[in-house]
């Protein structure tokens, strides 16, 4: 929330400039019926959208249905087969944009309701293939069935009659369907407080590649994991290094003196033929022609040389790499380099393009933007994209459709959108696919009573491994590493335990305190969650064993049990002070802390001793030593943590 934050957080950035209203337009929500696989989903979008999920579940169908919206039909190849299975109805697109500037109320006109700074645009496909983009305007509704007219003999008789049943209007007489056009709209905007919400046909209002009226003001870039480098370098006017030299390099001057060249040489070329051929060819013309006279009269023949016309060549440029001095083509660069320079080409066009050089805003959307990345390069591209949407003098809103968690800022973890599908669908209907996110207010009011600031607990969880568990089935939240050493040791032992097939993630929440946060935000995007904690019940004697003051001692004891019954109220379960050790449906207890559960583990002690002497780990709760120790320890585990794993098993598997 903004009031629990500093307006210096790097962390909410986006969110502040939202607030402050510094921001030009943007993409704020999507809602898609019958395009592929998604019969009907609805996404919020933030200054960066991280789509995620399972293959096949429709992450970049959202990046593409929007690239159909923008950028027609061409750019997505669209055929009926997209038409989802077993829908009725049109295939559409609903985007709303929100943050609009005074430029774009005007350049957007009617389709912008009164004092409002959001707009929304429906773009349709119909069963017979053609296409219709409606908004949502103001508009006078006795004007409606003249603007809806299929011709303008049409249009003349509908306005003439809107004309004779309200005289009160007073109309000028019928002159052209185009001042028609003009004279509706001139008497709207001179009565607005006649008008009424309504839908109208938009046209030539977005399209990337065109002229339309809002392309560089709200430019849609799509990167998808098909794009070729080899391809899209090629200086064509289809491909990208194409678009970017016609906005970039002026060609005009060169054509013209290229032109001139042309009609230099042709006339060069008219005098050496008149040096070089005249009189040979004067000679052969009458030879041949007193031949032919020995058989026929009135002809003769004529050799001539033909000119040849010199059609001035287009300028071209090619794109290659200067590698290590060493010159060589783009396809045969790497593919992650290729990735790098498809996407940094496509953001030069958008900035080349009037939505980067003025007021206008551009989405950036990539499908697998870690495609062919090395792991360094795909945190380093992550931080560059992730600058580019929080920089104010940028206006770039991303994107992208992601299965790395380099993609995922925990912290941000209301940007996250978790896509997934229902395994079996009813026969006849297409699965469901179904969108999750939340926010940070929803968190909050998910906490209220068990969390002091959902703020000053986020960078500490944001360096847990939250990112990871956003993209799992289902998650483990412990304490701290060696909880989470421990467990993962134990699990990769047996494939009835282990947390590879049904996709669980362990997360160490660092603290009892944070375990409540990380829940939530796991609970709120729909993983399910099972929660493993210590009692702390010896705590009291420990600190009382280190010589602490006894009022300290009981003060200590006092905070532990609050906690405890805090997080056990969280959970929704009975509240004790201390509970026993225990693994129930949804949560364990371990009635003081992991390591008096270790130490009744037969062998444990021995092959920790082992370890770490191989290791040369250094302390109690050393995360590296605990791991390798479950890993070699050959007697069974203690009942609770065999049962803490069975249960989360059982918790995924509903």
């Amino acid at each position: 929330m903004i009031d629990n934050v500093s307006g210096h957080d790097h962390r909410f950035g986006g969110r502040l400039r939202r607030e402050l209203g510094t921001t030009c337009v943007r993409i704020a929500r999507v809602r898609i019926k019958n395009f592929r696989c998604l019969e009907d989903v609805e996404v919020r979008f933030d200054d960066v959208t991280s789509l995620i999920g399972p293959n096949g579940v429709g992450k970049s169908t959202v990046l593409r249905a929007l690239d159909w919206f923008f950028n027609g039909s061409k750019a997505a190849d669209l055929e009926t087969e997209d038409l989802t299975h077993g829908a009725q109805g049109d295939l559409s697109v609903e985007v709303e944009f929100d943050h609009l500037t005074a430029d774009d109320r005007a350049e957007l006109g009617k389709y912008v309701t009164v004092d409002s700074d959001k707009c929304v645009i429906w773009k349709f496909r119909h069963a017979d293939g053609s296409e219709l983009m409606s908004g949502n305007a103001r508009s006078f509704p006795a004007f409606e069935p003249v603007r809806s007219a299929d011709t303008a003999t049409q249009m003349k008789e509908r306005y003439l009659e809107v004309r004779e049943a309200h005289p009160e209007l007073t109309l000028p007489v019928w002159k052209s369907s185009k001042v028609c056009e003009q004279v509706l709209k001139t008497w709207e905007l001179e009565n607005p407080h006649r008008l009424e919400d309504s839908h109208v046909a938009v046209t030539n209002l977005f399209g990337f590649a065109g002229q339309a009226v809002m392309s560089g003001r709200f430019d849609y870039v799509f990167v998808s994991a098909d794009m070729r480098a080899s391809e899209e370098s090629r200086d064509g006017r289809g491909a990208l290094i194409g678009r970017i030299l016609e906005r970039s390099v002026n060609r005009k001057a060169a054509d013209e003196d290229i032109k001139a060249l042309a009609a230099s040489v042709e006339a060069r070329q008219e005098e050496i033929f008149e040096r070089n051929f005249t009189d040979q060819l004067r000679d052969l013309s009458q030879a041949l022609s007193d031949a032919v006279g020995r058989y026929t009269a009135g002809r003769t023949v004529v050799v001539q040389a033909h000119k040849q016309e010199i059609k001035p060549p287009r300028t071209q440029f090619g794109v290659s790499i200067l590698d290590s001095k060493i010159d060589t083509p783009v396809e045969k660069q790497g593919h992650g380099f290729q990735r790098t320079l498809l996407v940094s080409a496509l953001q030069l066009l958008a900035e080349r393009g009037s939505a980067g050089q003025g007021n206008g805003a551009i989405c950036l959307a990539i499908e697998e933007p870690e495609l062919f990345q090395h792991p360094v390069q795909a945190r380093s591209f992550a931080s560059v994209l992730r600058k580019l949407a929080e920089d104010d003098q940028q206006n770039f809103q991303i994107a992208y459709a992601t299965h790395s968690p380099h993609f995922i800022d925990a912290g941000k973890f209301d940007q996250v959108r978790r896509i997934t599908r229902e395994a079996q669908a009813p026969e006849g209907r297409a699965p469901a696919v179904s969108i999750n996110s939340t926010t940070i207010a929803e968190v909050e009011k998910r906490l209220v009573g068990y969390a002091t600031s959902v703020a000053s607990q986020l960078d500490a969880v944001a360096a847990t491994t939250l990112s990871e568990a956003l993209f799992s089935n289902g998650a483990l939240i412990v304490e701290g590493t060696s909880d989470k050493a421990v467990l993962e040791g134990l699990a990769e032992k047996s494939d009835v335990t282990s947390l590879l097939h049904p996709g669980i993630t362990i997360v160490a929440a660092d603290g009892k305190s944070n375990i409540p946060l990380v829940h939530a935000i796991l609970s709120e995007l729909d993983i399910p969650c099972y929660v493993m904690f210590d009692g702390d019940k010896g705590a009291g004697d420990r600190k009382r064993r280190d010589g602490k003051p006894e009022a300290d001692v009981v003060a200590h004891i006092r905070r532990n049990a609050d906690d405890n019954r805090k997080l056990l109220a969280y959970l929704q379960v009975d509240v004790e002070d201390f509970p026993e050790t225990a693994a129930h449906a949804h949560h364990a207890v371990l009635e003081d802390t992991l390591e008096p559960v270790l130490t009744k583990w037969s062998g444990w002690s021995a092959t920790h001793s082992t370890v770490v002497a191989s290791t040369g780990a250094k302390g109690k709760k050393n995360a590296l030593a605990h791991l390798l120790t479950a890993r070699h320890v050959d007697s069974p585990a203690p009942q609770v943590l065999q049962d803490v794993l069975r249960r989360v098993h059982k918790l995924v598997s509903r």
